[in-house]
């Protein structure tokens, strides 16, 4: 047997639970301890058959409100108001178990959901969704028999009989909830961002690269793009970015970049389908070296760089064309004045080896196999804490401290090449990414972000050189997701990719794509014709289905149909439908109706099928009463 009001008071609990637990990465201290502690005494004073009274919790909701109320700002209304809502549905909790409090802590539930979308739309917010929905149905319908008698006890059987066609109730709105979706209008992102502005991210990738302006990197694993390919080898996963051609004082800056005429970018040729994350970088990342982008408007200059047109601050997708090439062929040579300029600070150290490199006698592939063994033999560790700061960190970094990460790697070297009379620059963006096997893409990372180095050689062009891969303890950047985290990332992604980056742009798009088509479509000859014997095929068959679902399921229901609908013939006016087998047996006063209803009531209200013999009889007598009429 299976109490209503604990099933229902189990099933507000769960409801309540499904509403707290999204905002809880957002909430203050106090919300966040508020409600646990508050499903805990509620729970005692269920088990109890206790509540708080009116006296108590009315005062508690008025200090709490105010106390939240002071915090209230422009910057701080989403986050305030989350906490309240938190807070009160705690409190509905402790009070009397009544239908109007049920149906507070429903609506509050409901709300504290619709709070953690303003925050992240993610795949589990659907998931949230539909089990809430799913469990608010089943309250309702237990709800409806608590407002009869709050006491009512029903058999397991009954239980799961309401349970059966509760659940049948959110899931026939499923159709109308996919209509909603194609039809409604949405942003690409959460509300409070959008309310609030774009917001920056953290980000290991920048447009400056000064070495020595820190102590340590922190690292941040936060998403930066995800590129839907092929697995392409290890060493080839490098994510163009941007290129630092000059200086400001002793930083790494892009400037107006100098004409130049690219011949050729020679590789196996890649195209990634790119999904980066929201940002204000406008860059646009690509495996190295990229040929071209499509699918946004974006600007291209000649050194490889792409920049979108704004800035990414909303969920977009493109293509992009990459060669996996080692260098750049370059027709009629580039402005090596500009590239051979130095920093405002140069060590005497760095002074002298470039002047070593420098000296009569080698060529430019000799000096970068001379620069490549001095890194190899200074036994430099790769490392993102104690790194070299003060006056003349490369300087530092190079002969004395012999640790950095790829800053440093990139920049003394790029500068060394400089000194040595080869023009250089350097490239950032990101090394790695971890290959999805059941997405089919990479995932890329803060924690990947990454600079090398292209030096030019006569008759060659642009050359790839990353010095960082010289260093002790160099980081490997690629691997493959593995484990649960693969399959949580991929149905994230999935869920961006086909819900939340389905915008009204899109919706607009998928418009005028149907108008155009019904506007060009033409049916081939013969439709007609074709459609007319359809449709004579289709009646019988849909007349002779819909006779099929409307009899009853059982034999039992469709022998008591056929007999009264014999007794409607015979006794016109007498049978209405509304009065049981027995009542009606009584008002007729027919012998052999009689009989059919003590055989018939035997087995089914005995919860027993009928027997063949018994089924034989029954219908002997609806035959015999249709044939003799009174």
């Amino acid at each position: 047997m299976v109490k209503i009001n604990l099933l229902l008071s189990a099933l507000t609990a769960c409801i309540a639970l499904i509403g707290y637990l999204p905002l809880l990465p957002y909430l203050g201290p106090l919300a966040r301890l508020f409600f646990p502690a508050a499903l805990a005494l509620g729970v005692y004073l269920q088990r109890t058959d206790r509540a708080l009274p009116a006296r108590v919790l009315t005062p508690l909701s008025i200090v709490l409100f105010l106390y939240f109320a002071s915090g209230f700002t422009l910057d701080r209304l989403v986050p305030a108001t989350g906490d309240l809502l938190v807070v009160f549905l705690g409190i509905r909790l402790l009070g009397e178990r009544i239908g109007r409090n049920y149906l507070q802590a429903f609506a509050l539930s409901l709300f504290c959901l619709a709070a953690s979308s303003l925050y992240e739309m993610s795949a589990l917010f659907l998931v949230y969704l539909l089990l809430l929905l799913l469990l608010l149905a089943v309250s309702l319908v237990l709800l409806t028999f608590h407002a009869h008698d709050p006491a009512i006890v029903l058999t397991r059987r009954e239980t799961k009989k309401v349970l059966s066609v509760s659940v049948l109730i959110p899931v026939a709105s499923l159709p109308i909830l996919l209509i909603l979706f194609i039809i409604l209008p949405r942003t690409q992102y959460p509300l409070w961002n959008f309310l609030s502005g774009p917001v920056g991210k953290k980000t290991g990738f920048s447009d400056t690269v000064k070495p020595g302006s820190a102590s340590s990197v922190s690292q941040v694993k936060e998403v930066v793009l995800r590129a839907i390919s092929s697995k392409v080898p290890t060493e080839k996963l490098y994510w163009r970015g941007i290129v630092l051609n000059g200086f400001s004082e002793d930083a790494w800056v892009r400037l107006p970049v100098p004409e130049e005429r690219v011949t050729a970018v020679r590789g196996s040729v890649l195209v990634q389908e790119i999904y980066p994350e929201p940002s204000q970088q406008p860059y646009l990342l690509a495996l190295n070296v990229t040929r071209s982008i499509s699918g946004l408007r974006h600007d291209a200059s000649s050194d490889a760089v792409f920049s979108a047109r704004p800035p990414l601050g909303k969920k977009v997708r493109y293509l992009a064309e990459s060669a996996l090439a080692d260098h750049v062929e370059i027709r009629g040579g580039i402005d090596r004045e500009f590239y051979l300029r130095l920093p405002g600070t140069v060590s005497e150290r760095l002074r002298a080896k470039g002047r070593e490199l420098a000296r009569p006698g080698l060529d430019d592939e000799k000096r970068l196999r001379l620069l490549e063994r001095f890194y190899r033999d200074q036994r430099i560790s790769y490392s993102n804490t104690d790194l070299p700061v003060g006056k003349d960190p490369l300087d530092s970094f190079l002969f004395d401290r012999r640790r950095g990460n790829c800053e440093y790697f990139a920049s003394s070297y790029a500068t060394l090449l400089r000194l040595a009379g080869i023009p250089s620059r350097l490239v950032g963006g990101y090394r790695g990414g971890n290959y999805n096997e059941m997405g089919g893409y990479y995932l890329v990372t803060e924690d990947m972000a990454h600079v090398w180095v292209e030096a030019y050689l006569e008759g060659v062009g642009w050359r790839f050189i990353d010095p960082s891969a010289w260093a002790v303890g160099a980081v490997q950047g690629g691997g493959a997701a593995k484990g649960l985290m693969m399959y949580i990332d991929a149905i994230g992604f999935y869920w961006n990719k086909a819900v939340v980056a389905y915008d009204l742009e899109k919706q607009i798009a998928l418009v005028k794509r149907a108008g155009s088509k019904a506007r060009d479509f033409r049916l081939p000859r013969g439709t007609g014709r074709a459609v007319a014997t359809l449709l004579l095929v289709l009646f019988p068959v849909a007349g002779l289905a819909a006779w099929y679902l409307k009899r009853p399921a059982t034999a039992e229901g469709r022998l008591l149909k056929r007999m009264l609908r014999t007794l409607g013939k015979r006794y016109p006016g007498a049978v209405t439908g509304e009065e049981g087998l027995f009542e009606l047996a009584a008002k007729l006063d027919d012998q052999q109706f009689w009989e059919f209803v003590e055989l018939y009531g035997d087995a089914v209200y005995r919860d027993r099928p009928l027997q063949k013999d018994e089924v034989a009889r029954l219908n002997e007598i609806i035959r015999e009463l249709g044939q003799h009429r009174p």
